[in-house]
C-alpha cells in the first residue's frame, strides 16, 4: 500500500484528466470563472445599468436594447450565485431569464437571486422566466418513453444524441445535463420561489407569450419540455 505522501505526490504530478473525470474538471473550470467574476465585482454596489430591460443568463443571445448579463463575455460580467447583485434598487422595468434558474441549488443560491431580482426591478415592473418542466418532462416518461421529448430535442437540435442509450436516458439529462442541473421546477415549485422572494401575480404562459411582449427575442422552440412564467415585483 502506498504511503500518505507518496500517493498524494503521485496524484499531484499526474496529467489533471487522469485524475479527475471530464464533469469534475468542467465544474472546476466554472467554479473558476464564477471566483474572476466576483473578485472583479468586489466592492461594486448602487450601479446605474445601461438599460431598463435586463437578460439574465444570457449566454451567446445578446438582444439589442437590453443589458446582457452572464458570468462571462456579456455587457456586464456577474456571477448569478454570489447572492448579491450590483445595480440599485428599482431600476429595471423587465427581467427575463431563459434556462438559467435550473443551473442554481434552490435555498442558497435561486432564492437570493430571485430575491435580488426583485429588488432591483421598479414596481410592478415584470419577470420572465423558463426551465426544464418536471411535470412535462415526468408525464413524458410514464406515457411516451422519453420518445416524444427525444424527437422534440432532435428538431432543435440535430446533432442531439443519447450516443444509442434509450430514449429514456433523457430525463437524466434533463434532470442532471452533467452535473450543470441542481433543481428543476413545475408551476408550483416556481409560483413558490417567486412569491417566497417578494413577487407577486405569477402566472403559467407559453413562449409564445413571452415572444408576443418582447419580439425581439429569438424562439427557442422549446414549449414541449420548458414551463414559462411571468411574475410582478412589488
Amino acid at each position: 500500500m502506498l504511503q500518505p505522501k507518496l500517493f498524494s505526490l503521485r496524484i499531484l504530478y499526474q496529467p489533471a484528466h487522469l485524475v479527475f473525470s471530464t464533469r469534475t474538471l468542467s465544474l472546476m473550470w466554472f467554479d473558476l470563472i464564477r471566483l474572476r467574476t466576483r473578485l472583479k465585482r468586489i466592492g461594486q454596489r448602487n450601479v446605474t445599468p445601461s438599460s431598463s430591460k435586463l437578460h439574465v443568463g444570457c449566454g451567446k443571445r445578446r438582444i439589442e436594447g437590453w443589458l446582457n448579463v452572464d458570468v462571462m463575455h456579456s455587457d456586464y460580467d456577474v456571477d448569478l450565485a454570489c447572492g448579491r447583485l450590483p445595480w440599485k434598487s428599482g431600476v429595471f422595468d423587465a427581467v427575463i431569464s431563459q434556462h438559467v434558474i435550473e443551473h442554481l441549488e434552490l435555498v442558497e443560491e435561486s432564492l437570493p437571486l430571485l430575491r435580488e431580482l426583485q429588488r432591483v426591478l421598479k414596481t410592478n415592473g415584470e419577470i420572465w422566466l423558463s426551465c426544464p418542466d418536471i411535470e412535462k418532462a415526468c408525464r413524458s416518461y410514464l406515457e411516451h418513453g422519453m420518445t416524444d421529448l427525444l424527437e422534440d430535442r432532435k428538431s432543435r437540435d440535430s446533432g442531439y444524441t443519447l450516443g444509442g442509450m434509450p430514449p429514456q436516458q433523457l430525463i437524466n439529462d434533463l434532470f442532471h445535463n452533467y452535473g450543470q442541473h441542481k433543481n428543476l421546477y413545475d408551476f408550483r415549485l416556481l409560483e413558490w420561489a417567486l412569491t417566497t422572494a417578494g413577487f407577486t401575480a405569477v402566472q403559467q404562459h407559453t413562449e409564445a407569450d413571452l415572444l408576443a411582449r418582447f419580439p425581439e427575442f429569438p424562439a427557442r422552440n422549446d414549449d414541449q419540455q420548458s414551463i414559462y412564467v411571468c411574475a410582478r415585483a412589488t
